[in-house]
């Protein structure tokens, strides 16, 4: 049974903060709501009041990848931002191991962290099959030559047999301790690529217990770090000159909540992601496309794979040195310009202060961005207009998380108000206690403590739910943890 606050006879209060369960959440709910329901005031919001357009990608900020972007864009008919996203990444992943780029703070890897998030069925395992290619085929080249060193071996004693490392530079799905021993036993530079980001950002390894250690790892490796580990069982791991890059492709449901876990922000991890949120592709007419064929695509392969035969490997297993892809004076002037923009996120009054983290580290993204693209291009200087070219793609995934953490999170929650509210009018008298809605809510996403405090505040900022009332011998009593709708409020 419900418990309630009684009122006294024929006196109705329901202007009582929503409380969550018992011990639970309080008055701290996300949102400061005003009095809700029929009687006490007047709604504050609407549903559906809240409108979100994704910002447009900068397609020819890609600069000497704007017209392969254009080309999968037009005849695979998928969103420009995730191809970007997919090609920018892949390119890093063949330049990292043998360029690094001049920052304003020192050199830094041309390792990319990408971050895409896309409705499911806007093609994001088919962008992955078209860009990836090149690298697979690199890898298997790779493959068939260490195969027939170790036949032609096979007759020499063990000792005598040269040492292979694994040819392997992609991988779906990792924790951090298998990137570690990937290194160990594999190529020094590596990526995890995956059209399905939820093996990485739900697995093992962004457990609870496990999400910090893994996020401040990851970090370490987008920073360029020495890979140092202590272990009682298998003792030091120090490796040097290794890279790691990244591209998890995602649908919104599924990163939602580790988009706005605040500990993955405060440590970092988000804010070094370049990340695209796309509008759902409008429906498409069937068109073939030969991708295999196209002059363009076959383009990029080739010199993806030229990018990597370049790249030397120590004896040690390291990267050999790197090639330095500096700053032109034009270059490093708009970048300083850019870099005091961004510095007044730190300032509250300033709009980016929402993004601070996110805005401080918008330069180095640029100057990455401006590398890789240098590095296809086999430039060994970042001339200004790169550096525009480098800066309006990181300024394109800035205003992207911009909307993650405003507008399209106020999206977001609206329609877990929306479904709960629906939910709600088809229960028997269309109410349900707080306990109810964790238990059996549909959709099932919504049974969850905060999801479930966040709708009904804005229910009751809407003015579509109340307190439920009983009148027991003559009192009226409110349930303190049970909630009715108001129909056609």
């Amino acid at each position: 049974m419900s418990d309630y606050e009684v009122i006294g006879p024929g006196h109705i209060v329901v202007d009582v903060p929503p409380a969550g369960e018992r011990g639970e959440r309080g008055e701290s709910s996300v949102l400061t709501v005003g009095s809700g329901g029929r009687i006490g005031g007047e709604s504050r919001r609407k549903l559906g009041e809240f409108a979100y357009q994704s910002p447009e990608y900068p397609v020819d900020a890609l600069g000497p990848l704007a017209d392969l972007c254009k080309v999968i864009a037009l005849n695979a008919q998928l969103n420009p931002a995730t191809i970007g996203q997919s090609i920018l990444s892949a390119a890093s992943l063949a330049a990292q191991g043998s360029c690094e780029v001049e920052t304003l703070s020192g050199h830094k890897p041309l390792s990319i962290y990408a971050l895409s998030i896309a409705e499911s069925g806007d093609g994001k395992s088919t962008v992955e099959s078209i860009v990836l290619c090149g690298i697979k085929q690199y890898e298997k080249e790779r493959h068939g030559a260490i195969e027939a060193r170790k036949a032609e071996q096979a007759s020499l004693p063990v000792k005598e047999r040269a040492i292979e490392r694994e040819p392997y530079l992609l991988a779906s799905d990792a924790t951090v301790q298998g990137i570690i021993k990937g290194f160990l036993t594999g190529w020094p530079s590596q990526g995890i690529f995956t059209a399905e980001g939820a093996t990485m950002l739900c697995g093992w390894g962004m457990a609870a217990e496990q999400r910090a250690n893994t996020s401040a790892n990851l970090n370490k490796l987008w920073d360029g770090e020495a890979v140092s580990v202590q272990r009682g069982m298998s003792g030091r791991i120090q490796l040097y000159n290794r890279r790691f890059c990244a591209h998890w492709m995602i649908q919104p449901d599924v990163a939602q909540e580790a988009l706005t876990d605040p500990a993955l922000s405060s440590i970092g991890l988000w804010p070094r992601f370049m990340v695209s949120w796309p509008e759902p592709l409008p429906p498409r007419k069937y068109r073939r496309y030969e991708f295999w064929n196209d002059p363009y695509v076959k383009a990029f392969w080739d010199r993806c794979k030229a990018m990597l035969r370049a790249q030397v490997i120590t004896d040690d297993g390291e990267c050999g040195e790197f090639r330095t892809i500096r700053l032109s004076d034009e270059a490093r002037q708009i970048l300083v310009e850019t870099f005091e923009r961004m510095e007044q996120a730190r300032d509250p009054a300033n709009p980016l202060h929402c993004v601070k983290p996110f805005a401080v580290r918008l330069c180095e993204l640029a100057c990455r961005n401006a590398g890789v693209l240098a590095a296809y291009a086999d430039e060994n200087t970042i001339s200004a207009e790169r550096m525009k070219n480098g800066i309006a793609l990181a300024g394109y995934s800035l205003d992207t998380w911009r909307g993650i953490f405003g507008q399209r999170e106020d999206l977001t929650h609206d329609r877990w108000a929306r479904e709960l509210y629906a939910w709600m009018l088809k229960r028997p008298n269309q109410r349900a206690s707080e306990t109810d809605i964790l238990k059996t809510a549909t959709p099932k996403h919504l049974r969850n403590k905060h999801k479930r405090d966040v709708a009904l505040s804005i229910l009751r900022e809407c003015g579509l739910i109340q307190k439920a009332v009983d009148v027991v011998n003559g009192d009226v009593r409110i349930a303190s943890a049970e909630w009715e709708a108001v129909p056609n409020a």
